[in-house]
């Protein structure tokens, strides 16, 4: 998702960087014999713009580096562009319009630098401007109170408070999102089994009801490890416990993305697979049993598993339907372990 996102983003920076050279080439064809910033600044940032969209057309240079070169050029394009307003045009009056307009730019890009930059950097891109454009406003009106200075003094006000504004809103998102990101640790923590990071009985139940919900046959399989106190009480809890960890870890590789294992209790496993006819269940199930079987456990331990299979019905809860897979799985236990039964006729 996150290549994804960062792929699309590209996209757009690119078509917006080549369907911005023709018009910059365009203002420049036009003004650059009566306008000196226009025609030294604007053959700049043409290749400026070309250089971009070749970095962006090449995976290896990070997003973010483009992102925040493009940001720094057009800050001082039009930090150099007030400058030349506020100290090389013979009538500041009748260039007015272009000042606020370069304080709507700083305004855009203050958002822009809170949507693609880090808080601590948007914050520093911001006060970077408001330090800048209030010495430059200070040094061009230092002579006496001026209509023009109080207008210049407005547009810095607005700024400032956008600013603000903006950090105050990032922080609330970052705090925000701090906050989701605990509660959803929190969550996965209460629905995960810590030793062998499938979910747990609460996580299961939960996706027991999600999968009735849906209206639809499922398989259940209750898997019981075959003597897992004598492993236990020969080899140690620790061994017992990579035991479980290898148990789980084998079992989930031989399912589908879809399917679902969790441990349900103790030395139990509980596996939710999307086989809707009994034959093919057990073909499941036994495959699940051979693979224990065969596997290379750790101090070459030999351990079996004992399967209880059912189908959900339609009248089922969860309750039901655990209490099915439990009757088959003692009766698999019952009849020697290291096998598979169905549930009971």
């Amino acid at each position: 998702m996150t290549r994804r996102w960062e792929r699309r983003r590209r996209y757009f920076y690119l078509f917006a960087s080549l369907a911005g050279i023709p018009s910059i080439l365009a203002v420049w064809l036009q003004h650059h014999t009566d306008n000196p910033f226009i025609a030294i600044t604007y053959p700049v940032l043409i290749l400026a713009g070309l250089a971009w969209s070749a970095a962006l057309l090449w995976p290896r240079i990070p997003l973010a580096w483009i992102e925040r070169t493009v940001l720094l050029t057009i800050s001082l394009l039009f930090l150099s562009k007030l400058v030349y307003l506020l100290f090389f045009t013979p009538n500041l009056a009748s260039v007015w319009a272009e000042v606020e307009a370069v304080f709507w730019v700083f305004a855009f890009i203050f958002v822009i630098g809170y949507i693609a930059l880090p808080r601590h950097l948007a914050l520093g891109l911001s006060v970077f401007h408001l330090v800048v454009t209030s010495v430059l406003g200070l040094w061009r009106f230092w002579d006496g109170p001026s209509l023009l200075g109080v207008e210049f003094l407005r547009l810095e006000v607005r700024i400032a408070g956008l600013s603000f504004l903006l950090f105050v809103l990032a922080r609330t998102k970052d705090e925000f999102s701090r906050t989701l990101l605990a509660a959803n640790q929190m969550h996965q923590m209460a629905h995960t089994d810590s030793l062998t990071q499938l979910p747990n009985r609460r996580g299961l139940n939960r996706l027991l009801e999600e999968h009735l919900a849906r209206r639809k046959p499922f398989t259940v399989i209750l898997v019981d490890i075959d003597h897992f106190k004598l492993i236990n009480d020969t080899f140690g809890h620790e061994s017992g416990d990579v035991i479980l960890r290898q148990v789980g870890e084998c079992l989930q590789r031989q399912i589908r993305a879809g399917d679902v294992i969790g441990r349900w209790g103790g030395e139990e496993f509980l596996i939710l697979a999307a086989e809707q006819e009994a034959q093919s269940a057990l073909q499941l199930a036994q495959r699940l049993r051979e693979t224990v079987e065969g596997f290379d456990f750790n101090q070459g331990i030999p351990v079996t598993a004992s399967f209880g299979v059912t189908l959900s019905r339609e009248q089922d809860t969860p309750d039901s339907l655990i209490k099915r897979a439990d009757l088959a799985l003692y009766r698999a236990k019952h009849n020697g372990r290291n096998r598979v039964e169905w549930e009971a006729p």
